[in-house]
């Protein structure tokens, strides 16, 4: 006997885009660590292949997720990161990670306003509340940025956070 699928459509294809946004912020952060290791920020570097795997284990959740509900998730082809303007600048690294994580919180937000199952929607109140915290962590990270006086620590300093 075939399993039932508990997924409306709809739901399944945002749920299908939701892996797709997580497996593509995790290529998108495998490529800022090497940048990052390249412009010699090695605590960035490590910073960044942290946050690559976080963004993997969030794609795990929405696979585990969607066998739960009697389903398959798709394995998307994911898209090259888009190079970063100045791959040198540990700030500009940090703005558009900022950006990254508002988009993904701004998905789940709204994908959770139009969910149609509830167990949807329960277990999308957890990467909105993911995406929460990172947006807020990022805002810190730059606000900290902001009062840096030596790069260099602040790139240790991020090192230590992974």
């Amino acid at each position: 006997m075939e399993p039932k699928s508990l997924l409306s459509s709809s739901d399944k294809e945002l749920l299908n885009e939701a892996a797709e946004h997580e497996l593509y912020a995790s290529n998108y952060y495998k490529y800022v660590a090497a940048c990052m290791q390249r412009s010699g920020f090695f605590g960035a570097q490590k910073f960044f292949e942290k946050e690559s795997a976080d963004e993997i284990s969030h794609y795990y959740m929405l696979r585990d997720f969607v066998n739960d509900m009697g389903c398959e998730i798709e394995t998307p082809a994911i898209d090259a990161p888009k190079p970063l303007k100045d791959d040198d600048c540990l700030k500009c690294v940090l703005e558009a990670a900022y950006q990254l994580e508002l988009e993904l919180y701004e998905f789940y937000s709204k994908f959770y306003t139009t969910a149609k199952a509830p167990a949807v929607q329960v277990a999308l109140i957890d990467f909105v509340n993911i995406q929460r915290k990172s947006v807020g962590e990022y805002g810190d990270l730059l606000a900290r940025y902001s009062k840096v006086t030596d790069i260099l620590i602040f790139d240790k300093e991020l090192g230590e956070l992974a």
